[in-house]
């Protein structure tokens, strides 16, 4: 059972917002009742995204690049000037990734920068306002990957990252224990959004044939994690399509 209305009042940042599992999970904290900073890449269709879910909700977005810290340090900011301090991050930044060796080196420094080391400087960062606050109710989720279980061939980069966030999410889960500061892993298959190289038509065509995840599904998995009683805590969650590739 989900209880959304713990959630009421909380001041929640959301990486990747503009996407389609960022997008979802911020219109059921809407809907619950938090206040909301949502974010992505300048080119993302963030402007969108806030024009569909604010509606008179207190909703806020700002464009950041998070794979540079100049990113993530005016992203901060401006989660200190909208939203006046923090009590959980919902990380769900992320870009996709090539075969190593298609790629040249920035690219692959691009990848790991956007999915690893974002998530460290804005988990960093979000502990800190936490801390700030005082609160005993602050939470962390951080949206992992099925892919470093499956290890499938061409993923060897984004899977790099992914495993560095899951070993990041599972040691920092013990240290921040005694600060009452929970953190939960989020690991999902594939998931039928725009990060995907697919038609929105093959997208849906996937979805149907229970190849791919609807975004809503791993939303409503972020939320339960986010609605446990402050005692529980949701260490990993790995939910995955019927047919997930395995190769």
């Amino acid at each position: 059972m989900i209880d959304a209305s713990i959630l009421a009042g909380r001041r929640v940042l959301i990486t990747g917002g503009a996407g389609g599992v960022g997008r979802a999970v911020a219109a059921r904290m809407i809907a619950a009742g938090a206040h909301i900073l949502i974010t992505d890449r300048p080119e993302a269709d963030l402007a969108g995204a806030a024009a569909e879910l604010g509606r008179g909700a207190p909703l806020h977005a700002f464009a950041a690049d998070l794979s540079t810290s100049a990113g993530i340090a005016a992203l901060f900011g401006a989660v200190d000037e909208k939203l006046g301090g923090l009590d959980m991050l919902i990380a769900c930044a992320g870009v996709g990734s090539g075969p190593l060796l298609e790629m040249d080196d920035a690219g692959w420094r691009y990848v790991l920068e956007s999915n690893l080391a974002s998530y460290v400087g804005c988990t960093r960062a979000a502990i800190e306002r936490i801390r700030a606050a005082g609160i005993d109710h602050g939470m962390i989720v951080l949206v992992g990957s099925i892919s470093v279980h499956i290890k499938a061939v061409g993923e060897s980069v984004y899977n790099a990252a992914k495993g560095g966030v899951a070993s990041f999410a599972e040691t920092l889960r013990k240290e921040l224990m005694p600060e009452r500061i929970r953190l939960t892993l989020i690991e999902p298959g594939a998931i039928g959004s725009a990060m995907q190289p697919y038609s929105a038509e093959e997208r849906s065509r996937f979805i149907e044939e229970f190849q791919m995840l609807p975004p809503a599904e791993v939303a409503d998995a972020i939320l339960y994690a986010a609605t446990r009683p402050r005692g529980v805590d949701v260490v990993t969650l790995r939910i995955e399509p019927l047919h997930q590739k395995i190769y």
